[in-house]
């Protein structure tokens, strides 16, 4: 099944120290070599309560959970043998992500994603974490913002860029950041200065049941395709033009003029061909 299967499944509630044995299962690259001791060491947390959280998630043990981070660290680091469990014909790929769709239409909420449009459209800025997981999605959220009109500070990748990047994050502002496979290390951090510098955090994640700490202000979470050693990023672009439908039809007459000016713009910089004239 898979460890991140089991946590998006889980419907029991966690601990705070649950939720940082969480974080280092969450956000170590070597996580399923660790024992129980040295994740609780790393959680400041005690050795029992890793063994219990396993239980929690259906585990007979810590063992068992550490054979499916294994399970997930091999599906997503090795290219052979994709989709083995559900089949690599275009039907069954087709079939997995239209089934994830249908279940992210029913499991996000729309008053959720309203939520996070309202606090895009009156962000003064927007920061958005970069770090190796899913760039194209983070390259596709840049696109999408800036085709809004908002202003787009990266964050990241390197300890240093993501302090020239925050570094100017104040009341106001808006922290993003895209939680798939693995969460970055340095977004618990992030969280709690964004929030202490009087802003906001959006988290757009994979695992609808992994309870961030600290937590950020909004979670968009749906999963991705069954497959767990073969997942697309069909559903978190989704899930980011559904939000940029959301923010722009909270003003549409403003956001359809900072369209038209984007396109004005582009042809007074001599992309003609990328721009039609619009019928007089």
């Amino acid at each position: 099944m898979g460890f991140r299967s089991a946590l998006t499944n889980n419907a029991r509630p966690v601990s705070p120290s649950d939720r940082r044995v969480l974080d280092v299962l969450m956000s170590e690259d070597n996580a399923a070599e660790l024992t129980a001791a040295q994740v609780a060491e790393r959680a400041q947390a005690h050795e029992s309560t890793v063994v219990r959280l396993a239980q929690k998630l259906g585990y007979r043990g810590y063992a068992e959970l550490r054979d499916d981070l294994r399970r997930d660290e091999l599906g997503h680091r090795a290219p052979r043998g994709m989709r083995n469990e559900s089949g690599h014909d275009v039907a069954s790929l087709a079939a997995d992500e239209a089934q994830a769709l249908a279940l992210m239409g029913r499991h996000l909420r729309q008053e959720d994603v309203d939520a996070v449009a309202r606090a895009v459209h009156t962000a003064s800025r927007v920061y958005l974490l970069h770090w190796a997981s899913a760039p194209e999605a983070v390259d596709l959220l840049t696109r999408r913002l800036r085709r809004l009109g908002k202003v787009v500070v990266p964050v990241g990748p390197t300890p240093r860029e993501v302090a020239e990047g925050f570094v100017t994050f104040e009341q106001n502002c808006l922290l993003m950041a895209f939680g798939l496979g693995k969460i970055p290390q340095s977004l618990p951090p992030l969280i709690a200065a964004a929030q202490g510098r009087g802003g906001g955090v959006v988290l757009i994640t994979d695992t609808p049941g992994y309870g961030l700490e600290p937590r950020p202000d909004y979670i968009l979470a749906a999963g991705r395709g069954r497959d767990s050693g073969f997942r697309t990023l069909l559903v978190p672009m989704a899930i980011v033009y559904a939000l940029q439908l959301a923010v722009h039809h909270l003003q549409p007459e403003h956001y359809l003029s900072v369209t038209e000016s984007i396109d004005d713009l582009t042809r007074l910089a001599g992309g003609w061909d990328q721009v039609p004239l619009r019928p007089s």
